[in-house]
This record gives C-alpha cells, structure tokens and sequence, in this order.
C-alpha cells in the first residue's frame, strides 16, 4: 500500500487512528498491539510473502537483545551473542539482497550459468538496520530492556517500515511507552495533517511532474548536451522530492499519533560543501554509519589517511545499502571520494581572506551540487555503460539541440532549482523541532491562520488530485 493512494488516504489511515485512539481509553498497551498489528498489515497489502520473515527478524533480534540484556552472560559469551545476531540480520540481507548480485558476477567471471531470481522484500534494508543499530547498543549497555509489543512495534511502525527514516529505540520506544501519545491532540494531529499535505503535494505534483524529462538522458534515444543536462536534473530533482516526499508524509502520518520521527532531511541541496551535503541529506542513515560503521572502524582516530580510508569504506558500503549493482558501488566511491578531498582541503587548502567568504560559499555550493548531479548520474544508470555514456554526452558541448522543446524543459528545471535553493523546506514553515517535541507553535497564535490553513488545504487537494494510478516512491526498492 503506498501513502499516496485513495485506499490509504481514506481508509487505512482513518480506520487506524480511529482504532488507536480508542483503544487508548482502555490502557496504555492495547493501542500499541492495535499499531503493531496495524503495520503489518499495511505492509502485507504489498508484501503478503513476506509478513512470516519480517515477524520472524523481530522475533529473533528480541530474543538475541535479551539475552544481551537480561541474561548475566560473561563477555566473550555476550560477544559471541551479537555476532551470531548482526551475523543472521546481514545473512537474510544478503540472500534477499545480493544473492543474485553476486551470482551475476560468479557467472561473468567463470562462465558459469547460475541463475538466481529472488523477489526483494520491500524496506529490509531499513528494519535491518534499525534492529543490527538495537543490538550493537545492547551489548555495549545502552539499551534499557522493553516490552515486545513496544520493540514489535518500534521495528514495524508504518510510517517508517517502507522507506525509512531509520529509527533508534532510544528516541522512539520511550515515546510508545508514553500514556500521553494514546489520547488524540488536536494540535497534533493538524500539524501532521498539514506535513503530510505538503509530502503528498512533492510526491504527486513535483516528483512525478519531472520525470518524464528524466528519459530526456536516460531513455532509449541518445541524448544531446542540453537533453543530459536537463535530464540528470530532472532526475536530482525528481528524486529528491520523491525521497523528501515520502520522509514529509511519514512525520505527518506519525505526528497524528503523537509520535515524532527524525528529520531525514535538511534542504541537501543549499549544501555548502559535500560534508555539509551529507549533515543534510538522508539525515538518519548518514548517522547510521557514521555510529555503527564509520566510528567502529576507527573514524579519524588513528591519523588523517586512515580517516580517508574509513571514509572511502564507509561510502562504498552505504553505496552498496542502496541496491545490488556496481553503479551504486560507484554511486559511494565518488562520495567517498568526494569527502576526503573535501576534508583534505579543510586540513591543507590555504586559508582565504575573510572578505572572499561570500565568494568561497557561493562557489562551493556550486561546485557541491554538481559533483552531487553527476554522482545521481550513476544512481539513476542502469549500468556503468550508461552512466559514462550520459556524462560523456554531458560534457559534449559540440552536440547541442535547444529546439523549443528543450527550451521549455530547462525553464521548467529552473523553477525546480528556485524552490530547492530559495524556498523554506517542510520543518522551517511548520516549526518542527524533533529534538524538542515541537511543532506549528507560531500557527497557534498566527493572524494569517486560517489563510495558511486554505493554503493547506489547496496543497492537499492538488497532491490528492495529483495521485496517479501506481506510483511507488524510488526508495522502495532500497
């Protein structure tokens, strides 16, 4: 089932609020069991087959937790534990994930013919991690021991199950716990209407407005210089509204319950540097592996070079997070490659006059998004062939079309930009405040309220009026 859906939108969600709210007149635990339940059957409209093996990665990472948790086992023992635990979580990604990947190259290297086809469980990627994230807490001490309807819960909770943002427990399973988020607020649940008024709005109008320009660098017909162009920034574009979207819609959602996700991103785009790009663009994961991977490896602890390699390390296996291809191993190298001259330049580039500031910030920001576009190249190309072949046309400038057409297109690609670079994102006009529990309190007291509840309004209707018939979120397939 997708959130931008009639069955969803005036249906499921309803039914599911209703059903929360007033089981929360009964006590604090049968609304959480309401959700839970809730969630797993909004991930079996689409993903019935899998429902007994996201049931069972719950079942399994609670058990191996408590034993980490509850049990006195001695060190090595507790070691041992979370080993067998991240080592299951990683085998089942493997198999569904990679499996076919690697049988791919067995065959290219060895003239072999395995063939493996193997149906990837939508979100596996995202509940992995978030559980992999539990159980290293619990061996290091961190994790407080809960009750399984709140792990169950905090590991299949709908708005994050499909395509992130990825959670932590210690932000998110205090709040189940919470007796408060049971009873309906008002507040609240306008907000969130209004959030995932304006994710539906980036979804159905601006996302999938764009990509029919994406085929101008992508499709099958070779591209001129000014069809690359236009065609890779419909695709920086159309993906991150798709993405920013979908993360919008999943807060709405929450906030209607009460419950506060992580922001997931930040306006990635107004980046004034690459490390500032990735402070800001799929906030959640970006912590993820700066915790459980980048730091564990060693971080910038053991001298700058190792750094750069851990960095390198770090990227190319966030690459590999996002799909089973050597594009996406590229896709990390280049932004892995991309943060280490970005932090050799801050250690060993020469230091310029304060009065060139304005100049530095606005040029990096420049050359930022465009080692971002040409990165997205790799993201979108179905191989590397295509990927070289889309920047080689991009930096051909001897093949130009800019028919009417095209001329239409780059307009319509500049209004894109002026909304990305210059207007507020979805947490600056609502006030939203993950760290502080905070949202819309300036539209409590506001004048122009009812005026930005029209507003609202009209966003909702334009994304509601926008649905088409079935169109998923790109990072589904991650």
């Amino acid at each position: 089932m997708l959130f931008n859906s009639y069955p969803f939108i005036f249906l499921f969600l309803p039914v599911v609020l209703l059903g929360y709210f007033a089981l929360g007149r009964l006590g604090n635990l049968a609304p959480v069991i309401w959700l839970a339940l809730a969630s797993l059957a909004f991930y079996s409209f689409s993903n019935w087959q899998f429902v007994a093996l996201l049931v069972g990665s719950v079942a399994f990472n609670y058990g191996i937790g408590y034993l980490l948790i509850a049990r006195k086992l001695r060190p090595p023992l507790r070691f041992v534990v979370l080993t067998a635990g991240v080592a299951g979580d990683l085998l089942v990604l493997g198999i569904f994930k990679y499996a076919g990947f690697l049988a791919a190259n067995f065959n290219a290297l060895f003239s072999t013919g395995i063939t493996l086809h193997i149906l990837l469980p939508v979100g596996i990627s995202f509940y992995t991690f978030t559980q992999i994230a539990f159980l290293v807490d619990a061996y290091r001490g961190n994790v407080a021991r809960y009750a399984l309807p709140h792990y169950a819960l905090f590991v299949t909770y709908f708005p994050h199950l499909i395509a992130g943002p990825i959670l932590h427990h210690k932000d998110m399973i205090p709040q189940f716990e919470r007796a408060e988020t049971k009873r309906p607020d008002a507040h609240l649940i306008l907000c969130g209407l209004i959030i995932f008024a304006i994710g539906l709005f980036k979804k159905t109008c601006l996302a999938d407005g764009i990509q029919p320009l994406v085929s101008l660098a992508f499709g099958p017909n070779a591209p001129s210089f000014d069809q690359a162009w236009i065609g890779a920034l419909a695709y920086t574009f159309q993906l991150y509204f798709d993405f920013s979207g979908y993360s919008d819609m999943a807060i709405g959602i929450s906030l209607m319950f009460g419950i506060f996700l992580p922001l997931n991103f930040n306006s990635p785009y107004k980046a004034r540097n690459i490390i500032d790009f990735w402070r800001r663009w799929h906030m959640t994961l970006s912590q993820f592996l700066r915790d459980y991977l980048y730091i564990p490896l060693g971080g910038n602890r053991h001298g700058r070079i190792l750094r750069y390699v851990n960095l390198l390390i770090t990227m190319l296996l966030g690459g590999l997070w996002h799909g089973a291809a050597w594009t996406f191993v590229a896709w990390g190298a280049l932004h892995g490659a991309y943060l280490c001259i970005n932090h050799a330049w801050n250690n060993y580039g020469p230091k310029l006059a304060p009065r060139f500031e304005p100049l530095t910030r606005y040029a990096g920001s420049i050359l930022t998004f465009l080692a971002v576009v040409i990165a997205w190249v790799f993201f979108r190309a179905d191989s590397i062939d295509t990927a070289q072949y889309v920047l080689s046309k991009m930096a051909d400038p001897a093949h130009i079309a800019f028919g009417k057409g095209e001329m239409a297109y780059a307009l319509f690609v500049a209004i894109y930009a002026m909304v990305v670079w210059f207007a507020p994102n979805t947490q600056e006009i609502m006030g939203y405040d993950h760290a502080k529990r905070t949202v819309g309190e300036k539209l409590r007291g506001l004048r122009m309220r009812p005026l930005f509840l029209y507003a609202s309004a009209a966003v909702l209707a334009f994304g509601i009026l926008g649905i088409q018939q079935h169109s998923e979120f790109i990072y589904f397939r991650f």
